[in-house]
């Protein structure tokens, strides 16, 4: 099994790394192929923002290729992609954790299981350059969410909490595919792939259920307003 970590431009130079662009198909432009999260890889979208104009505060955006399953780690120093690999393993299975915890969509048991489980998954690393343009929608509305959120607050850096918190409110709220012509909830369609790479039941699709209700109650999140369009 291997994790395929997609870098934007903006990423692989903050990384001083020298990384390979993904292969492209005949008749494909190089650097914007689609990624697609299966049984024998997991795909990550990842960019870096600065929170402000010139800010020494950025955060690093990481978006799950299928389920658009988005989480946020706030940087003030440079890490070497080594250390980024085990953060990213670490934090996505923690978001999805707490995400599931916060809207009750499972057992804290049932929770701790799937983790159990996932933990002997064994990921090998690839980076690459690639931005998945399908993606970068979903990077680039995360990224306003950031921006707007600090602003409204008069803050310069995402806090921990404060990342986990916007993290569960995106991952919990219908988002929109394929044009605008499917509608997905990221934690769930997330949850069923993890599900069926330890084995589970759920089927995967790479299109979800558009008719997948809206799960849990938020009342535990932070409330944030919809951003004007």
């Amino acid at each position: 099994m291997n994790y395929l970590f997609c870098t934007t431009n903006a990423l692989t130079k903050w990384l001083k790394a020298d990384l390979p662009r993904l292969p492209a198909e005949p008749g494909q432009q190089v650097g914007v192929n689609t990624i697609t999260s299966d049984s024998k890889q997991m795909c990550w979208q990842l960019h870096i923002i600065e929170n402000s104009y010139r800010s020494r505060h950025k955060t690093i955006i990481a978006t799950e290729a299928n389920s658009r399953f988005t989480l946020f780690i706030p940087i003030d120093l440079l890490m070497s992609v080594e250390e980024l690999t085990q953060r990213l393993q670490m934090e996505w299975q923690w978001v999805l954790a707490e995400t599931l915890r916060i809207e009750q969509i499972m057992p804290r048991s049932d929770i701790a299981l799937l983790l159990s489980n996932l933990s002997e998954i064994k990921f090998a690393p690839q980076w690459v350059k690639n931005t998945d343009l399908r993606v970068n929608g979903h990077v680039s509305d995360a990224r306003l969410w950031v921006t707007q959120t600090l602003a409204d607050r008069r803050q310069t850096e995402l806090s921990p909490e404060l990342a986990l918190e916007l993290a569960v409110y995106l991952n919990s709220q219908p988002k929109r595919i394929n044009k605008g012509k499917d509608k997905i909830i990221p934690v769930q369609v997330l949850l069923d792939y993890c599900k069926t790479l330890i084995g589970g039941a759920a089927p995967f699709a790479a299109e979800p259920d558009t008719n997948a209700p809206n799960t849990g109650n938020s009342s535990n999140v932070i409330y944030l307003k919809p951003r004007k369009r």
